[in-house]
This record gives C-alpha cells, structure tokens and sequence, in this order.
C-alpha cells in the first residue's frame, strides 16, 4: 500500500483503521503550513527551557541574516521581484567584537596550596 492510497486530500473522509491502529501518536495542527508550521518547529526546537520569542524585532517575522555582499544582493532582488516589504533590524557593515570581549581571561588566577606555592 502507497501512502497517497492512505491519506487524501478529502478532509471529511478518516484514515484508515488499520492506520490508525498501526501508526504512531498524531496530531494535525490548523496553522498555515509554511510559516506557522516553521515557528511551530523552532517553538518545539526551544522547549522546555527556551521556548520561542513572542516579543522582539524577529518574534513573528521571516528574518534574512545576511553575511556577504552576494547574500544581500540576492535577498535585495529577491524582495525586489516578489513586491516583499521589509524593514533592517541589524545595518549593513561589518560585524565587530562585544567590548566585554577579553576583559577577563577564561583561565583562572594561580591559587596558592597550603603550603603557599
């Protein structure tokens, strides 16, 4: 049996008994199947700990992140093409280091035994 011979199109018709009974837990999720599926993946990604952003520059949005001049020119012609608004988040430029970059060494300071060596 071909799996498009189990599952169709028609929404009123159910799977299966034997499908049923033979596959595994399933739920069908009622959000848009590109871009909601995709948050739903990274929300499922994040949890327990991190669960995805509900709030922020990119929590609801496609974000591009681009790193070289031909990334971004791609991007630009892309939108271009498709009619696609878009807003920067980050600006054009290089990227550079936080300041609280080597401000404290990893390694920790010499400590002294007992003895005081």
């Amino acid at each position: 049996m071909k799996i498009y011979e189990i599952i169709t199109e028609n929404a009123a018709k159910k799977l299966p008994k034997s499908s049923r009974e033979a596959a595994l837990h399933a739920k069908q999720m009622h959000i848009d199947q590109y871009y909601g599926m995709y948050r739903f993946g990274i929300a499922m990604a994040g949890e327990p700990e991190r669960s995805a952003p509900t709030a922020g520059p990119a929590k609801d949005m496609p974000t591009v992140w681009m790193y070289t001049d031909a990334e971004s020119e791609k991007v630009h012609k892309a939108a271009k093409n498709q009619g696609v608004k878009h807003n920067t988040i980050v600006a054009k430029g290089p990227s550079s280091e936080l300041k609280s970059i080597n401000t404290v060494s990893p390694v920790a300071n010499k400590k002294p035994n007992k003895y005081g060596v």
